[in-house]
């Protein structure tokens, strides 16, 4: 499955699945949902090379929403619209500690966020570090849901 592919799986997923919601415990129900059923459509199509809640480090219990093993991709979804610059640079860190401690190969992230979430981090200092993040030794893309 391309990099293309795993955008567009998830691009369905956030349309089957995500609606804004007043309820804070239904909105990560249905942030859930989507997830899983994202992680489960990649993983169906190609079980061999991507991972799902992939451990970071072995001493650490957070997780990336899903990896690429044999391209070195970190995928991770944010449903919701709402404080997306929190899990941006989260994200990124995650990358970098899995990369260095679990997996060599990890040289870039691709951070899933609605289009009205993306435009704005595009254009304030998260689109900075996108335009800078060789200097981390990764590439960093933020994608339209």
């Amino acid at each position: 499955m391309t990099p293309d592919e795993v955008v567009a799986a998830a691009q369905k997923a956030h349309s089957a699945h995500w609606r804004t919601s007043g309820d804070e415990s239904q909105g990560d129900k249905l942030a859930d949902a989507a997830t899983k059923a994202w992680q489960k459509a990649v993983r169906r199509s190609d079980p061999m090379n991507f991972v799902a809640e992939f451990l970071v480090a072995d001493h650490l219990r957070e997780r990336i929403d899903l990896v690429d093993t044999k391209r070195g991709v970190a995928y991770e979804m944010k449903v919701s619209p709402n404080n997306p610059h929190f899990e941006f640079y989260r994200d990124i860190f995650k990358t970098i500690v899995a990369r260095d401690h679990k997996l060599k190969t990890l040289s870039q992230l691709v951070f899933l966020v609605p289009a009205s979430a993306a435009k704005k981090l595009r254009r304030n200092l998260a689109g900075q570090v996108v335009r800078d993040a060789t200097r981390l030794g990764l590439r960093i893309e933020i994608r339209d849901l």
